[in-house]
């Protein structure tokens, strides 16, 4: 990978397959075959990485060897893109262990979350993003993602810890997109990418280097279109994007994983499942979900013919 990225970054749903036993009832075990055509369908749309286990892939539900495979099945489908692979949790030790699984397994880079529920003081946040650093020789991308973390820094804390080694990216999920500012006091040659869906537009014209998106899953294309507008500084088709993708955005953020999956069902005949906590769509979302579908396909190329070949394997 190379040291300053810039680009789409997919946050890649985790697809399941449905199953039930007799005597643990209902349960799932991870698509291999669809996460391998969701990222080759990805990597065709212009996407430059998919980012594996984060929120919308529903990582904290995944056992070690399912995220293993996750990413050795991306890694078989990449292509030229880069696959990352989420390594964030409240623990520094299974934070470490997770990097040294994903660099075995073929992860270009990792995604660091900030870390969460234990309340870690700054110094704490630090020495935690220096022990996975130096945990793997792998590009980190540091996450923050204060709404679901619930963990506050400022400009200059960002700022601090990109200027540890390996660090390549920051991810922010700020609502604010004047945070991208925060980058002029950061570490030469780190990127920053703009991660709240509903701002992508507004940010990046300010200054970011890419944009990380849960909704590139069901739309890449116009994602990356977003994002080619805004590289040739044409406000006006970044705008334009931007209110297509606008509802989209508002679905994801309002119901996640689980309305991403809905409308990748009718797509690419991904498995509707979540695990829980999360749960399926009700129907009045899933209707929603629908007419969403409806007018993504209506506007974008239809999907590859792997995908295609995917979709009838389940009908």
């Amino acid at each position: 990978m190379s040291s300053v990225f810039s680009g789409v970054v997919t946050s890649l749903i985790t697809p399941f397959r449905s199953s039930f036993d007799a005597d643990l009832g209902p349960s799932s075990d991870v698509d291999t075959f669809r996460v391998a055509s969701l990222t080759r369908w990805q990597a065709r749309s212009g996407v430059r990485a998919v980012a594996l286990a984060g929120w919308a892939g529903e990582g904290s539900t995944l056992r070690r060897a399912e995220r293993i495979a996750l990413v050795e099945a991306a890694v078989s489908a990449k292509g030229r893109m880069a696959v990352l692979a989420h390594v964030g949790t409240p623990s520094t030790a299974r934070s470490c262990a997770l990097a040294l699984d994903a660099e075995a397994a073929g992860a270009d880079g990792l995604v660091l979350v900030m870390p969460f529920y234990n309340k870690p003081s700054f110094a704490g946040i630090r020495a935690h993003v220096e022990a996975v650093a130096a945990a793997t020789g792998l590009p980190l991308f540091l996450e923050f993602d204060e709404a679901a973390t619930r963990v506050h820094l400022s400009s200059c804390q960002m700022a601090e810890l990109s200027r540890i080694r390996n660090v390549a990216a920051m991810i922010d999920h700020s609502t604010n997109p004047l945070h991208v500012e925060c980058m002029s006091r950061a570490k030469p040659g780190v990127a920053f990418l703009a991660a709240h869906d509903p701002t992508f537009a507004a940010t990046a014209l300010l200054g970011a280097d890419g944009l990380f998106s849960a909704m590139a899953n069901v739309a890449p294309d116009l994602v990356v279109g977003l994002w080619r507008a805004i590289c040739e500084n044409d406000v006006g088709l970044a705008r334009e994007f931007q209110r297509r993708l606008q509802p989209l955005a508002d679905l994801v953020e309002a119901e996640g994983a689980a309305a991403l999956k809905e409308m990748l069902h009718g797509i690419v005949g991904c498995d509707t499942a979540v695990r829980l906590p999360l749960h399926r769509l009700g129907p009045d979302a899933r209707r929603q979900a629908a007419l969403m579908r409806q007018e993504i396909e209506a506007v974008i190329p239809p999907v590859p013919a792997s995908l295609e070949i995917a979709r009838e394997s389940v009908r």
